[in-house]
């Protein structure tokens, strides 16, 4: 064997994954999924074939290749202890009774076993019952390995008495006798024990999953909503989506991170051909339950199954392309490209959506600013909105330039690394999205354009490493909180090669003050402290801007943020229509900077803001519109402030106050703001509309409505009438 036991112990994909490549580079799929045929055991549970068909689905969308053939011989009511209660009525089977015939007939290289829920036949915990249990998987783990064949063991799936607790099916301890229709009501505390023990098997067999945890912290979390929730109706059989979860902890453990949505199409096909398959080789290998349907003949199941592929094969290649889309947005275009995962050699095994805001009348782009979101299902699910940010709009505006978000697969339990270190992946899958926006919007120069590259802690390490990737490209890097530089002096990550040009490029190092000795965050305090004292030993522009009113949330860097972004852009764009997309060199701008930045920059250290003094634009395209029912509603755009943004809007009818939009502005994070701004520095969900309805407007004649913009720092622009 040639992992560790730490390797081999996969807990808890829905909540955190421990798998020792957690901080490699490309770490290698686990031995399952380079298998030429996978065989699976087990009782009702896998006899069912939900998350033995789910596993085949995922893998084959994952471009898998070579695919290895699954073969399910799950089998209801099966053991491996050769225990049966009283009561049923029929002797339980046994695996044993079968394992070599289906060993000798599929000639497995491995073989996934998942026993337990009946072998405990719903009594309490006894010594003997958890002896025979251990006996049955021991002489499992014998005669797979006499065969050569590597062995994955499961832990039992959780016992849920919630759905049944009014039914009259759980009995108490102390009872004679317990079945499957009299359980014992504690019946998942032995469950969890023979789970327990089979985790401790590590040593022993190639891998063992804990799929129990999962299972069972996925309901419990759902009952904060729902007391009632469960994921098996019955206590013992996992529903569909029960299914799903224990598939995607298995595929976890083997290195598969990414999960797609299927279409109903291509679900339907798949389980059929699961259905059709599972009961050929049961039927095949033989068993001694009754009551289960034969299936076909092994020759004629195989050719239906055939058919089946070449149907399925369409969907699947769908399934596997990438997906646009495009929509107005405020003073522009957003165009959105979503990519499958992939699990080929170099390349990104999660997916990912990329949105791209590109000004109206804009010919031809300068460049992209870059905002990338960090670690974590929430600050991925903030990247979806990154695009839409009216004032880094206004930045991008400013300088012809295109405003660009991501949302890498937004789902607890992703390795953050596998896309934040731009080597697994996630660089490529960039370049490919700036290709393919260059296509969809009609504009090849993104395929060359500059970036401006803003990176909060993980999409900080991501733009450290694309630093060093793509120095001639980057404009100026700003690290919020975040830098691949303390992991790769540690020799956590590989430490990259860092050409010359990476210490030309501009980098702001923007750290919470109150992350400075955190127990959890100082890394990314120290880190950027460290890069800054090592770049700068290189002769690099590297300045420091710790934020002295927030910890890890972005807070309002944006303020200093946009200032520097627009300094580096003035000195380093080459000229509109330029031939050439060259940047120019820094040197002759290190000595404009103090000047032009450095009072913005000290008073946002001692501050945490940045002041103005200068009102913003007003309001565009002002529109009112009387309804049916006699109100108005009145509708206008506008670009945001480029010193400090928007924080909301005055309404006004014929000259008189009349409302203010949002009525109440908030600012968890930051300064209030009319787009709320989330921990992440991109708009909260969902995003507000420039519209207000006047219920109470008078009859008659249409009233003239104004608007007027109000900035962050609390200043009004003139006002803009509405058009009759």
């Amino acid at each position: 064997m040639t992992q560790s036991p730490l390797c081999r112990r996969l807990f808890l994909p829905l909540v955190l994954l421990f798998v020792c490549a957690t901080s490699a580079r490309g770490a290698e799929l686990a031995f399952p999924v380079k298998a030429k045929r996978i065989l699976f055991l087990g009782d009702s549970i896998t006899h069912a074939g939900g998350y033995v068909g789910w596993i085949d689905l995922q893998l084959r969308i994952q471009q898998v290749e070579p695919l290895p053939e699954i073969i399910n011989v799950g089998l209801g009511s099966e053991t491996c202890s050769g225990l049966s209660e009283p009561d049923h009525p029929f002797p339980r089977p046994d695996v044993h009774e079968r394992l070599d015939r289906a060993l000798a007939q599929v000639k497995p290289d491995v073989v996934v076993a998942c026993y337990g829920m009946n072998d405990g036949i719903y009594y309490p915990f006894g010594e003997d019952r958890f002896q025979a249990y251990q006996d049955g998987v021991n002489r499992l783990i014998e005669k797979v390995h006499a065969t050569g064949a590597k062995l994955v063991l499961l832990t039992p799936p959780p016992f849920d008495p919630v759905p049944i607790r009014d039914k009259g099916k759980l009995k108490p301890a102390g009872e004679a006798k317990y079945a499957y229709f009299a359980m014992y009501e504690n019946y998942d505390d032995v469950l969890a024990r023979y789970g327990k023990w089979i985790m401790q098997q590590g040593e022993r067999v190639e891998m063992v999953i804990d799929v129990h945890t999962p299972l069972s912290d996925y309901a419990k979390d759902k009952r904060k909503a729902d007391p009632r929730f469960t994921l098996s109706p019955d206590g013992i059989h996992p529903n569909a989506q029960g299914h799903r979860i224990l598939a995607e902890t298995i595929l976890s453990a083997w290195g598969v991170e990414s999960f797609a949505e299927p279409e109903p199409a291509l679900l339907k096909l798949m389980t059929q051909r699961t259905t059709l398959l599972h009961d050929a080789w049961l039927t095949s290998v033989g068993h001694k339950r009754p009551g289960v349907r034969a299936g076909l003949p092994l020759e004629e199941a195989n050719r239906k199954a055939d058919d089946l592929d070449v149907q399925a094969a369409a969907h699947v290649a769908k399934a596997q392309l990438p997906a646009f889309s495009r929509r107005k947005s405020t003073g522009g275009m957003i165009y959105q490209i979503h990519y499958p995962a992939s699990v080929k050699p170099g390349e990104l095994r999660l997916f990912v959506d990329y949105s791209l805001w590109i000004p109206e009348d804009v010919r031809h782009l300068r460049g992209v600013i870059v905002h990338q979101h960090g670690c974590g299902v929430g600050a991925s699910t903030g990247g979806r909105t990154a695009a839409d940010d009216l004032h880094w709009q206004a930045l991008a505006r400013k300088w012809n330039c295109a405003l660009m978000g991501s949302s890498y697969e937004p789902r607890k339990g992703v390795n953050c690394r596998s896309w934040c270190d731009p080597r697994n992946g996630s660089d490529k899958r960039f370049l490919q999205a700036l290709g393919d926006f260059a296509n969809l919007a009609k504009h090849t120069e993104l395929t060359t354009a500059p970036w401006c590259l803003w990176g909060h802690s993980g999409g900080g390490f991501w733009a450290s490493l694309m630093q060093v990737k793509h120095p001639e490209r980057i404009v100026a890097i700003w690290l919020r909180s975040g830098t691949a530089f303390p992991r790769w002096s540690d020799g956590t990550i590989e430490a990259p090669e860092i050409p010359a040009a990476a210490y030309e490029v501009p980098v702001m190092g923007n750290p919470g003050l109150k992350e400075k000795g955190h127990e959890r965050f100082r890394t990314a305090w120290d880190g950027l402290t460290a890069m800054q004292k090592a770049y700068q030993a290189q002769g690099a522009f590297f300045e420091f801007a710790p934020d002295p009113n927030t910890g890890h949330e972005c807070g309002d860097s944006r303020y200093l943020a946009i200032p520097y972004f627009d300094f580096w852009l003035q000195q380093r764009l080459p000229p509109a229509g330029a031939q050439t997309q060259t940047l120019k060199p820094i040197a002759s701008a290190r000595a404009k900077w103090k000047h032009a930045v450095g009072g913005q920059h000290d008073e946002y250290v001692r501050t945490g803001a940045v002041r103005d003094d200068t009102p913003p634009p007003a309001p565009l395209e002002v529109k009112a519109k009387r309804q049916a029912d006699g109100s108005v509603t009145i509708d206008w755009n506008a670009h945001a402030d480029f010193e400090s943004g928007i924080r909301g809007f005055v309404i006004e009818r014929d000259g008189k106050p009349l409302a203010q939009v949002p009525e109440k502005p908030l600012g968890r994070f930051g300064r209030p703001l009319f787009q709320t701004m989330s921990y992440h520095d991109t708009p909260e969900a969902p995003l507000p509309k420039m519209q207000f309805v006047d219920v109470n407007a008078p009859a008659g004649a249409l009233p003239v409505y104004r608007v007027r913009t109000v900035n962050s720092a609390g200043l009004e622009s003139g006002a803009t009438a509405s058009s009759r």
